[in-house]
């Protein structure tokens, strides 16, 4: 499953699948479509040490970055989102390759308006240095993927508030988030 032999590769690792739905419970269930990790690529991959694998690279030549996130019955899946499905002209049942390389793990991107909050109050960037990085990844999603001004603003409002006062409320935080959507 593993590509290149002697030369290296931009994507070293690459197999492909079927879209599938897959259904994640939680308070209620929630469907996605994904790719499902082959066990025999799945075994060349460090998920001991990084159990939600970041990765960056390619779905039916569409760029992504997402992470291989546990089922746990010791399978793994990518979440194939809209905007790559739509992107590519793919759906559920479609066979896709997938290419990619390991991410750097602890990588945020941090959209300007969020960038620009954090470095005008020294006490934000403080207690947000002290998130993990999914949990600021959290945060910077919630931003960035405002679709208006008006919500990007609410949205960065939001954050400040919820990461100020850390203690048990992310959460909190992100039960609303998911209410949102």
């Amino acid at each position: 499953m593993a590509a290149a032999t002697g030369i290296v590769a931009i994507y070293p690792y690459h197999f492909e699948a079927e879209i599938e739905r897959y259904g994640v419970v939680k308070v209620r269930k929630v469907w996605y479509q994904v790719l499902m990790l082959p066990q025999s690529l799945r075994a060349e991959l460090p998920f001991d040490e990084f159990p939600r694998l970041r990765v960056e690279g390619e779905i039916a030549d569409v760029p992504m970055t997402n992470a291989f996130i546990p089922t746990g019955n010791g399978r793994n899946y990518v979440i194939v989102g809209p905007g790559v499905r739509k992107a590519a002209c793919v759906g559920l049942g479609d066979h896709v390759e997938m290419r990619f390389r390991i991410a750097d793990q602890d990588s945020v991107d941090v959209p300007a308006a969020l960038y620009e909050a954090l470095q005008s109050n020294p006490a934000f960037q403080s207690i947000w240095d002290e998130l993990t990085p999914g949990k600021q990844r959290a945060v910077a999603q919630h931003v960035k993927s405002a679709k208006t001004e008006a919500t990007r603003k609410r949205r960065l409002e939001e954050a400040v508030e919820v990461v100020m006062s850390f203690e048990g409320r992310f959460r909190e935080w992100r039960d609303i988030r998911k209410r949102e959507t």
